[in-house]
């Protein structure tokens, strides 16, 4: 992983901290004065695309908030070997667990694209707690969330086989930013074999092979870093583990 290197500014950026503040779930039912008194705590800083924000160890200084870009969130092993837990996007927190436990972070962030976050002290962060028990609820609604996600992601890597992680990997981002067309649903893929491997818990090599087998199935078309679902009830199937992906 890149050398750590996160700049500071001592000014807001352009972007507009109250309407980012507004859209993380638990700062969402606070009135505009309330945000503003919030946005006037925060710190901008900027993550240059795949350095860190912070290593899994380092103490837990506040809260981060995304405001573009996007930050992922992973382990590494002794080998070297990354495993990707969550993508954070805008509206996105990073670390609320640290702060209400009292420990160092349990993993460690870094930028997978130019990033802008916010940062919010803890000791504002707690504060805005204890007085609002709404804001309380909601971010313990939130870390349940977590929970349940890190709870799927283990049955996923565990349970799971390769084939099964990649076409799920695909489908999700085809749903989320594919475009329909003629052909089928197309979508850009900028990640590397290696990035996926990281992010579905696999090696570069088993990625190109499964890629290669839904590809010589026509389920998908690879044109350059671009993807072309043809056969999307296929590619379901294959989540599912089903005959008919089997077939």
């Amino acid at each position: 992983m890149s050398q750590r290197v996160v700049e500071y500014d001592e000014a807001m950026a352009a972007l507009d901290p109250v309407e980012t503040l507004q859209r993380v779930p638990f700062f969402a039912m606070l009135r505009g004065d309330e945000l503003k008194g919030l946005a006037r705590h925060c710190v901008v800083r900027h993550v240059a695309k795949d350095k860190m924000l912070f290593a899994e160890g380092d103490s837990c200084e506040g809260l981060f908030v995304v405001q573009e870009g996007a930050i992922k969130l992973f382990k590494m092993a002794d080998t070297g070997r990354e495993q990707v837990l969550v993508i954070e996007r805008a509206g996105s927190t990073v670390a609320e667990l640290p702060l209400f436990d009292g420990g160092n972070f349990p993993a460690s962030a870094a930028a997978v694209e130019d990033a802008t976050l916010l940062f919010l002290p803890k000791r504002v962060f707690l504060e805005l707690c204890r007085r609002n028990s709404e804001v309380a609820f909601a971010v313990i609604r939130t870390l349940a969330w977590r929970f349940r996600y890190m709870t799927s992601l283990v049955e996923e890597l565990s349970l799971k086989e390769v084939s099964h992680r990649l076409a799920r990997f695909l489908r999700d981002r085809a749903l989320r930013s594919g475009v329909r067309t003629k052909r089928g649903v197309e979508f850009p893929l900028e990640e590397t074999n290696q990035e996926i491997g990281a992010e579905i818990g696999t090696v570069r090599d088993l990625v190109s092979r499964n890629l290669r087998q839904l590809v010589d199935r026509g389920i998908i078309k690879m044109e350059r870093r671009k993807v072309l679902v043809l056969d999307m009830a296929e590619l379901e199937a294959q989540i599912a583990g089903s005959k008919r992906a089997a077939g």
